[in-house]
């Protein structure tokens, strides 16, 4: 079968890491790469009275990686936000009865899942998935996007499952909502916000070409927002020059549901600090661009977190 678009990824989440599942949810992805094996092949050379230069090779320290993008849904996406973040606490959202509130946080063990990606007649399961961070941005006029880099731990073939999507929209950039400091911003053009939990794979000497360990180093948030510069976020610019520090929260709100709620997606930071602030001599209108980082934040005793409103019960 050669017609892309009728390839498909599914998943599932493991309950032991590397121990590989049969995947039972599919999620609509960008085109793109997608995880992909690097066997780091090993070509030996040694002086013994030959002209060629390589006299064998052997399978190295194997790698299975990548990185996915996709529109955001209020659902499946969860998913890579969980696997990046760690933990995971959900209950039925008080004044409702089949409405969900899910609140994530950053834990040192991060889910894993067993990934099925089907390219024409290569399908592939990716077992001991970990994401090791997400991206979410917007541009106005466009939709919110997501991006989650991937490392696995093994792969096999298989044969792939019969696909089921979710028909909740993706959000969009009016749905989007930017807080400062908690104060909404009506000025801004574009928005980036990366998390990363910086996770590696160890290879050992354990009989096996594919990692044996996952860990993870210190987690780091930044971003970029670009501004309309005006009166108000001329503000921001002194915030800047000030190292003023600031909360910033990402707020997507959706479709009706339940009773009086909404499909939501909040990510709140916060304590950030602005690492650099341009405002450029262009021909078109002012604008004002904020690079920012993220500082854990004794008070609530975090670096990032995140809550999904929706109408799954859990993210088992």
């Amino acid at each position: 079968m050669a017609t892309g678009v009728l390839n498909q990824l599914s998943f599932k989440r493991e309950t032991t890491w590397g121990t590989p599942v049969v995947p039972d949810k599919s999620i609509g992805i960008h085109f793109g790469d997608g995880i992909q094996t690097d066997n780091d092949i090993q070509l030996l050379q040694s002086v013994k009275n030959q002209l060629a230069k390589n006299y064998h090779a052997h399978i190295g320290a194997r790698k299975h990686e990548g990185e996915y993008e996709m529109d955001l849904f209020t659902d499946h996406p969860g998913y890579f936000i969980l696997g990046a973040l760690g933990a995971i606490l959900s209950a039925v959202k008080i004044g409702e009865t089949i409405v969900f509130e899910h609140d994530i946080t950053e834990t040192e063990t991060k889910p894993s899942f067993t990934i099925e990606q089907v390219v024409g007649e290569n399908v592939r399961r990716y077992a001991g998935a970990i994401f090791s961070g997400f991206k979410i941005s917007g541009n106005a006029g466009e939709v919110i996007i997501l991006n989650a880099p991937v490392m696995s731990k093994s792969q096999t073939s298989a044969t792939k499952i019969t696909p089921a999507y979710s028909i909740v929209r993706p959000y969009n950039f009016v749905d989007a909502q930017v807080k400062i400091a908690g104060v909404a911003v009506n000025e801004v053009e574009n928005f980036e916000l990366e998390y990363t939990n910086n996770l590696a794979m160890l290879h050992t000497v354990a009989g096996s070409n594919d990692p044996t360990f996952s860990y993870i180093q210190g987690s780091e948030v930044s971003g970029k927002l670009e501004l309309y510069l005006n009166n108000n976020t001329l503000a921001y610019y002194n915030d800047y020059l000030a190292k003023n520090e600031k909360a910033i929260d990402i707020i997507l709100t959706g479709d009706a549901i339940g009773v009086g709620s909404n499909n939501k997606i909040e990510i709140s930071v916060p304590r950030c600090v602005f690492t650099t602030g341009s405002t450029p001599l262009a021909e078109d209108y002012n604008l004002l661009t904020i690079e920012f980082q993220g500082i854990f934040d004794t008070a609530t005793n975090k670096l990032i977190s995140a809550k999904i409103t929706n109408l799954l019960a859990n993210y088992n």
